[in-house]
C-alpha cells in the first residue's frame, strides 16, 4: 500500500484550524504532486466533520462554519480544472442535482458534485433555490440515473416533498430516476413522507449510493435485457 502523502494531514490540520490560505497552498501543492483530486475532497469531508463537532461543542461559533465554507468553496475551485487534465473515464452515469426552492445553501452540493465527477460520474448541478419544475424539466431533457436533493433548512422540506412527489408522479415507475435527499435536517421521516428512495448524511455516502445504484439496477438491468436478446 503506497505511503500517505504527509500533505494530506497538513491540510486537515489547517481546514480545521480555518487557515485559509495555507490551505489553498497546500492544496495547489498536493495536486502538483500528483494527488488524486479523491483524496483532497476525502481530506475536506472528514476536515467538515471535525469543524461541525468543535461548533457542537461550543469551540466554534456561526462564524467559523461560514469560514469553513468558504475555505470549502476556494479549494473545490482548485480541484475541479485538475480534473480535466486526466484522461476523462467513461461514465459511470449521470446524476442530477440541485439545492430545492426555498434553500440557497449549495456547501454540500458542491462537496458531492465534484466528488462524483472525480468518481467518473456526468454530473449536471442545477444550482440553489430549484423549483421542483425545473428538476422536471431537466431530469426529462438530462434522463439522469439519479437525482439528488439538498436542503440544509428545515424550511425547504417542503419544497423537497413536493419535488420528489412531482418527479415521482411524471415518470413511469420503472423510467424514474433514483431520488436520493440530503441535508444536515433531514431526517427519516422527510424521506418516507417525501417517496425518496434514499437518505444520504455525507459526500461519501453520495459516492457509495451512485456505486450501489448503478451497479445493482441499471447494470443488471442492462445485463438482463441483453441476455434476452441473444
Amino acid at each position: 500500500m503506497p505511503e500517505r502523502n504527509a500533505g494530506l494531514d497538513r491540510l486537515s490540520e489547517l481546514i480545521v484550524s480555518l487557515k485559509d490560505d495555507g490551505c489553498l497552498r497546500v492544496t495547489k501543492k498536493l495536486l502538483n504532486q500528483g494527488v488524486a483530486p479523491t483524496e483532497i475532497m476525502e481530506v475536506c469531508q472528514k476536515s467538515l466533520i471535525d469543524i461541525g463537532k468543535k461548533y457542537e461543542s461550543g469551540e466554534y461559533f456561526i462564524s467559523g462554519l461560514i469560514m469553513a465554507g468558504d475555505i470549502m468553496k476556494q479549494i473545490i475551485d482548485l480541484v475541479l480544472p485538475w480534473l480535466d487534465k486526466r484522461a476523462a473515464p467513461p461514465s459511470r452515469g449521470r446524476v442530477l442535482i440541485g439545492t430545492v426552492a426555498g434553500d440557497i445553501h449549495d456547501l454540500g452540493k458542491n462537496m458531492a458534485g465534484a466528488m462524483l465527477t472525480t468518481y467518473g460520474y456526468d454530473v449536471k448541478d442545477l444550482g440553489v433555490d430549484v423549483p421542483p419544475e425545473v428538476f422536471l424539466e431537466e431530469a426529462k431533457i438530462f434522463a439522469p440515473h439519479l437525482v439528488g436533493l439538498s436542503s440544509l433548512m428545515t424550511s425547504g422540506h417542503g419544497a423537497l416533498v413536493q419535488t420528489v412527489q412531482l418527479l415521482k408522479k411524471s415518470f413511469p415507475p420503472k423510467n424514474c430516476p433514483v431520488i436520493f435527499i440530503s441535508g444536515a435536517m433531514i431526517i427519516e421521516g422527510v424521506k418516507k413522507r417525501s417517496g425518496a428512495d434514499y437518505l444520504v448524511n455525507n459526500v461519501a455516502e453520495t459516492v457509495f449510493l451512485c456505486e450501489k445504484v448503478i451497479k445493482d439496477k441499471f447494470i443488471k438491468d442492462i445485463n438482463k435485457k441483453s441476455s434476452n436478446n441473444t
